[in-house]
């Protein structure tokens, strides 16, 4: 693919860059990583090797530049994306083959640095702008979701940006129209996860499931799991039984969190984890009711919304 034209000798206003001044720098520092990154071989390792790290970390300090102009990114945005998104979901594929083998010699932590790449991209530019270009096809739906399974199994490993990076992709392949049992084959066989207490195997409940897991998890793993079951429960095929369930559920878990347990508690007021699952659940609610193509589906909330919002902790 051909680089669009830029005139090098345009001025930026002020500090503001007008262009991608080093796009072919980075361009050939893409190359580059991702040729480290797709070494199948070095996927054994805990970590990337410290030479694609300095020039991930040299990446993002170029993107950072655009946070204030980041249209200036969008002419290359679909090479950068896809060869990225290339390495990861071959990465994916194959953790996912490998992942039910005890032996299995795949980490989880060798792609921190790509994933990091990637939320970066997503933060300056907007994941909803990146996820244009990422792969979005029947197949990609359980190695994703198996893949996510297991760095899950650990959430307060540093790998967050692979979380988020992976919340999201599965927020867009909820959106493919397919019939989601049809490629349940193998989530009875994924490692347990102690905070889930769900005895749901059906892909569909656990990735319900998985999403209430980040809710309450602070930053950008939060907004991720929000989108992604705001996405997953407007479908046809689980907006009849799913989300009225999920609703209940939703406003259960802002009441149970809001309410003290005692007097002590209501006078030092809301602990961070209470605020975290008050924060989780509104944010997936007002996702998920603006998504809503009934007025009438919609009227419907107003009564639990108000119960809510009359509460002492609002």
């Amino acid at each position: 693919m051909s680089d669009p034209v830029q005139n090098d000798n345009a001025e930026d206003v002020g500090s503001v860059p007008s262009f991608f001044r080093e796009h072919a720098e980075f361009l050939h520092l893409l190359d580059e990583v991702a040729t480290s990154a797709s070494n199948v071989e070095s996927w054994t390792l805990p970590n990337a090797p410290e030479e694609e790290m300095r020039l991930i970390r040299e990446m993002k300090k170029t993107l950072d530049v655009y946070q204030e102009q980041p249209t200036c990114l969008d002419p290359y945005l679909e090479r950068i994306v896809s060869r990225l998104m290339s390495v990861v979901q071959e990465y994916v594929y194959a953790f996912h083959d490998t992942m039910y083998k005890p032996e299995s010699p795949i980490t989880v932590t060798r792609m921190d640095g790509i994933f990091d790449l990637l939320y970066t991209l997503c933060k300056v530019r907007g994941y909803k702008v990146i996820l244009r270009f990422f792969p979005h096809g029947v197949a990609d739906v359980e190695p994703v979701f198996a893949t996510l399974w297991r760095f899950s199994v650990d959430l307060e490993a540093s790998n967050w940006p692979a979380r988020y990076t992976l919340l999201i992709w599965l927020s867009l392949l909820a959106m493919i129209p397919f019939d989601i049992e049809s490629i349940d084959s193998g989530t009875t066989d994924l490692p347990a996860i102690a905070e889930l207490g769900t005895s749901d195997v059906s892909l569909m409940g656990r990735w319900v499931e998985l999403g209430k897991l980040f809710l309450c998890k602070p930053g950008c793993e939060m907004e991720g799991a929000a989108v992604m079951l705001s996405r997953l429960l407007s479908r046809r095929d689980s907006a009849a039984v799913l989300r009225p369930e999920f609703i209940e559920w939703a406003a259960r878990e802002i009441t149970n969190a809001a309410r003290p347990i005692d007097t002590a508690a209501a006078n030092a007021g809301l602990q961070i984890g209470s605020v975290l699952r008050i924060n989780g659940a509104l944010r997936v609610l007002c996702h998920l009711f603006s998504a809503m193509d009934s007025h009438a589906t919609l009227d419907a909330q107003i009564p639990m919304l108000l119960d809510i919002f009359q509460m002492d902790a609002f």
